[in-house]
């Protein structure tokens, strides 16, 4: 297991990796488990993330969206926790293409997660660069839910991805595009708050996981 965050490295080394990368350890457990089987679903862009009425609206910069696959297990508590979890990485590639962290990514991330993200920002905002293009999210299941923390698994495809100037557009580097797509397998463990939001808190990943095509 692999675990960093994006930096000027990274995106140097990929020639443009599109998201992100944090540290920190999944939290399974029992309980009222849910524990899942195969992966699957499709995206939607932009912001909201989904057709809730209640979602939040998101600001990506042009040329950034997030392609995050919808979830509707029929079961009301992965349900609720895949919602919020999709916010989350809609909020994430948001803040990427701001610069930092939005009002979105402090509603749903919180520590250690949370501050390895905000690190990553700040370096890009520091070198003056931001990602651009699509971040691709899917097979996101719902591995189990106990005592108000949850664990879901997803892939994630770097392909679309690639960094530009922040001030000009222009690309930086020759990456992004299908033939350099990257896969990752995440591993992310959510708490549920005080108002019944389901945050991201701990954030693993695996490169090239033959489970993600």
């Amino acid at each position: 297991m692999r675990h960093r965050t994006l930096g000027r490295a990274t995106a140097a080394a990929l020639g443009a990796a599109l998201l992100l990368t944090a540290c920190g350890d999944s939290d399974d457990g029992g309980g009222d488990d849910i524990v899942g089987a195969e992966n699957n679903n499709s995206a939607s862009p932009s912001a909201p993330a989904t057709e809730d009425p209640d979602a939040p609206a998101f600001d990506f910069p042009d040329g950034l969206e997030a392609d995050v696959e919808p979830a509707d297990t029929g079961d009301g508590k992965k349900d609720a926790v895949l919602r919020d979890h999709g916010y989350a990485l809609s909020a994430m590639v948001e803040s990427y293409g701001q610069q930092k962290a939005t009002a979105n990514f402090e509603q749903y991330w919180q520590d250690p997660a949370y501050t390895n993200y905000v690190k990553d920002f700040e370096r890009f905002a520091d070198e003056g660069q931001r990602i651009a293009g699509t971040g691709r999210y899917f097979d996101r299941e719902v591995k189990q839910v106990k005592d108000g923390s949850a664990l879901v698994v997803f892939c994630e495809d770097q392909g679309d991805g690639y960094v530009v100037d922040a001030k000009t557009g222009k690309r930086v580097g020759s990456g992004g595009g299908e033939n350099s797509a990257v896969l990752r397998l995440y591993r992310q463990t959510l708490t549920r708050t005080d108002d019944g939001t389901w945050v991201v808190a701990e954030s693993d990943w695996t490169e090239g996981d033959g489970t993600c095509r």
